[in-house]
């Protein structure tokens, strides 16, 4: 097949598209973020899955099948809407991963420091050593994607094979513990209850709703990246498909797992880990206990893969906005022998390694990762809302199905972006979590309209050069 235009080299294939959706989207640790719901979480997940999921892959299938363009949601929302909607789509999705990319590599952080036992248990508590070990993991993700696409795809299809690895060990265990200790008959029952404490109230119960619903996000990463996918109107469609199902079912099943265990522990960050290891640990055996690192491992494993996959895949969308102007002409550049755009990875590895180190301060790791966490959700719904929009738009004669289903987008959407704003049950710091993710979101915004305002003035004077 040819090469495209823009000059990126065609890498991706079937296979790596739907073991990138895997490993961009399953993530196990959202497990601990909602098990303070219990048994409700599965209506809760169940919801999720059919009322963004399902919309959101039709959208993005629909799109690409009849639109594949790099840059993918930003692309679909200036054909639709025009610069100015298109640019800020695309600014709220690229720089979404400056605060969620950092999320990521913090979280390897805190997975090696279990890795280590003893011997790097202070990693935790030592923020300015996390936040070392985050940034030089994250620098060598972006230098093997600056050095090529086709090598960098790797780590995501490692990644996704230990998120699918993590996924199976979850159910193993569940099943285990069914058989060891009866625990399925405490589940059973409608009236018994797997975790303690009382039942969460209403707005902390809302505060997850955003959390379950980034959970599933990701599934555009594969059209942010047309130009560089083998058949990008037939593989796209296909990928969601099949990386689609895979991934609902691994969040449903690894759920009731991980409620059948009877684990309480929410550790945002590897409370799932410890509700395998907890389970596993019981048997006093050795060979067990090594297969309990190893699950440590598959973890660390996906968090590489999925840190790679949103560290690279979302550098696409500056790289077209450079090519229409609004940022400057040097994020349009694309390496000479790799063919990846280089600058746009390196702008946002340095952009990720300097909000590690200014959410980690004064801050425990977990508060940090899930400020990181709030302030990334607010940005990419917003441009989850553009791609509803766009997707009825551009659908000329919009089925009644496709208007019926980006309708539940859009309402599911808008109330997580509502819903970001109240913080979760494990925070303790509310004013200064709040404060992180309106300061964030702000800044974030702001400087988007002025790189917009800087970019439209550029472009009058080169139109104004070119007419002279």
């Amino acid at each position: 097949m040819t090469e495209p235009r823009s000059g990126l080299k065609r890498a991706l294939k079937l296979r790596d598209l739907i073991l990138l959706n895997i490993v961009a989207v399953y993530t196990p640790s959202t497990l601990a973020q909602n098990m303070p719901l219990g048994k409700l979480g599965l209506l809760v997940w169940a919801l999720a899955i059919a009322g963004f999921m399902l919309p959101y892959a039709a959208a993005i299938a629909g799109l690409s099948r009849c639109h594949p363009r790099e840059g993918g949601v930003y692309a679909w929302t200036r054909m639709a809407l025009g610069d100015f909607h298109g640019f800020l789509c695309g600014w709220c999705y690229w720089v979404n991963t400056f605060l969620y990319v950092p999320s990521v590599f913090l979280g390897i952080a805190a997975v090696l420091a279990l890795l280590g036992g003893e011997r790097l248990a202070w990693l935790n508590a030592n923020q300015f050593a996390a936040a070392m070990v985050a940034s030089l993991v994250l620098w060598a993700s972006a230098g093997l994607h600056i050095a090529g696409l086709g090598s960098g795809k790797w780590i995501q299809n490692i990644g996704a094979l230990g998120r699918l690895g993590m996924a199976v060990g979850l159910m193993v265990v569940a099943i285990w513990s069914m058989l060891s200790e009866k625990v399925w008959d405490s589940f059973a029952n409608p009236t018994a209850t797997l975790l303690p404490g009382n039942s969460l109230a209403f707005w902390p119960a809302l505060a997850l709703w955003p959390f379950t619903l980034n959970a599933l996000v990701g599934l555009d990463l594969g059209s942010a990246m047309s130009d560089e996918t083998d058949a990008p109107s037939h593989n796209i469609p296909r990928s969601l498909l099949i990386g689609g199902t895979a991934i609902a079912a691994c969040y449903l099943l690894t759920y009731l797992a991980v409620l059948v265990t009877g684990f309480n522990d929410t550790n945002v960050i590897y409370g799932h880990v410890l509700a395998i290891n907890s389970v596993l640990a019981k048997s006093g055996n050795a060979v067990v206990l090594v297969i309990a690192s190893g699950v440590v491992l598959l973890e660390l494993l996906g968090l590489l893969g999925s840190g790679a996959a949103w560290l690279s895949a979302p550098a696409r969308v500056p790289f077209a906005i450079g090519i229409d102007h609004y940022l400057p002409k040097a994020f349009a550049r694309v390496h000479p022998r790799y063919g990846t755009p280089y600058v746009a990875l390196i702008v946002q590895a340095a952009v990720a390694t300097a909000f590690i180190f200014i959410n980690t301060s004064g801050a425990t790791l977990q508060e940090a990762y899930l400020a990181l966490l709030g302030g990334s959700i607010v940005l990419v719904m917003v441009t989850y809302l553009y791609l509803f929009i766009s997707w009825i738009r551009l659908d000329a004669g919009a089925s009644r199905r496709i208007k019926a289903l980006g309708a539940i987008g859009l309402l599911t959407t808008t109330l997580a972006i509502a819903a970001c704003f109240i913080p979760p049950p494990v925070v303790a710091g509310v004013a200064g979590f709040e404060m992180k993710i309106i300061g964030s979101v702000t800044f974030m915004l702001l400087c988007g309209l002025i790189v917009y305002w800087r970019g439209m003035r550029n472009r009058r004077v080169e139109i104004t050069l070119e007419e002279s």
